[in-house]
């Protein structure tokens, strides 16, 4: 399987429904689009993209899914291209992620991507379907999926808006500030395991590889409190949660404690078996 970047401009094409697909890509539903990919016929059916957005601020990768059809010809893109019978080269893409980038900050900006290894891509190009160093696409999938994953979940009551350090869901974010949030989530989940430390799930044994790995991080010390000079620590300050713990955990204000949380859950336990 290989990894390609499709780029969006708004600036040529205004994508009117975004809003709308990105809610049912986050709900679950099963999203398919279309997708101009330059003069590239080499995406497969299985490949792996990612999008990014271009053009205008906020720029960044905002998107991922899989190829569902390979590289095939149609007419253009461009309405007016289209009329004079001009076409163009497409994949179909489903979509596994979709962020919409009108909202503040659910874009994962593209100044991150001047780091290694990602500066060895050309990131700004105007062409579809360029495909990733393999070790590129890598690393890529760790940072995407540690964004894409926090801004999907996270819930208002976590994430006050005027918060300023990505810690706490970002308004501005920084190379440094989002390296150590992925190695401490890395750190987190290897010395505690992918299981729920409230409840013990564990995704990997109950839907086998789909789930490996799969846990959301819970800071101890609530996101509102923390500062912008705060450095995480993986083993004191964060637990692997379930998204059904997590989201109960913060349902209260302050957010329940992982103590408090497992009382509810024994208390509700207990009631369940009398």
């Amino acid at each position: 399987m290989a990894t390609f970047l499709l780029a969006w401009n708004p600036k040529r094409w205004h994508w009117n429904d975004i809003a709308e697909m990105s809610q049912l890509v986050q709900s679950g539903k099963l999203i398919t689009t279309r997708w101009s990919c330059g003069n590239s016929k080499r995406l497969q059916n299985g490949d792996r993209v990612f999008f990014i957005k271009l053009g205008q601020e906020p720029k960044g990768i905002f998107a991922s899914g899989y190829v569902v059809q390979s590289s095939y010809e149609d007419l253009h893109w461009d309405n007016e291209k289209e009329a004079s019978g001009e076409t163009a080269i497409f994949v179909k893409v489903r979509f596994d992620k979709l962020l919409n980038p009108e909202n503040n900050n659910s874009i994962l900006p593209r100044q991150l991507l001047d780091a290694e290894p990602f500066q060895e891509m050309h990131w700004d190009t105007q062409m579809s379907g360029i495909q990733m160093p393999d070790h590129v696409a890598s690393e890529l999938e760790e940072v995407w999926g540690e964004f894409a994953n926090l801004h999907s979940f996270l819930s208002p009551e976590e994430v006050p808006e005027n918060h300023a350090h990505y810690e706490g869901a970002v308004q501005q974010v920084t190379v440094n500030a989002y390296e150590r949030n992925a190695k401490a989530r890395k750190s987190c989940v290897e010395y505690y395991g992918a299981s729920c430390f409230v409840c013990g799930f564990d995704f990997g044994k109950v839907f086998g590889e789909l789930g490996d790995g799969f846990i959301h991080v819970h800071h101890l010390q609530p996101l509102s409190e923390i500062k912008q000079e705060y450095q995480v620590n993986p083993i004191n300050d964060l637990r692997p949660v379930c998204p059904n713990c997590h989201a109960m955990i913060h349902r209260h204000s302050p957010p329940l404690s992982i103590e408090e949380i497992q009382a509810i859950l024994g208390a509700a336990g207990n009631q369940s078996t009398t």
